[in-house]
């Protein structure tokens, strides 16, 4: 009996280890034109850029049908996770939400908009792959 129970607690102590292990996801959003409005630049009170908020965001503009989004999409994912707290990950599809493309001026996807002043922001155009596209984002929020 004893060692029936020693095993149980040894097999239920090893599980937790494991899921103790497991990273979280944090999901990240797709903005439509009134999203935006609330969480990024309410742009109908202000014509000029006024972001909401302090914490830095990164914007992705892709498209469903773009290979180079879809391939830069686990990289925004792992930045998300990685930096949550720090920054915040939006996603905006431009065939959804063209009003919201011609705001930033995105002619071509995948576009990632960086805003960490509250009235200006920087773009970047292309796919990256994650180690790049990481030293973009620490670059650009001043991140460690």
């Amino acid at each position: 009996m004893k060692k029936i129970l020693l095993l149980s607690l040894l097999l239920i102590s090893i599980s937790n280890y494991g899921y103790s292990q497991q990273k979280t996801t944090y999901k990240i959003l797709d903005l439509t034109t009134q999203t935006f409005k609330q969480k990024v630049w309410n742009f109908d009170k202000s014509k000029s850029f006024k972001r909401v908020g302090n914490m830095p965001i990164i914007l992705d503009f892709h498209a469903t049908w773009c290979p180079p989004c879809k391939k830069l999409a686990p990289h925004l994912q792992a930045i998300q996770n990685k930096y949550y707290g720090k920054l915040i990950v939006y996603k905006i599809d431009v065939d959804e939400e063209p009003e919201l493309a011609k705001l930033f001026k995105v002619e071509a996807m995948p576009t990632i908009i960086f805003i960490n002043s509250n009235t200006s922001f920087t773009s970047e155009l292309g796919y990256k792959d994650l180690a790049e596209f990481e030293a973009l984002v620490k670059a650009r929020f001043g991140l460690k």
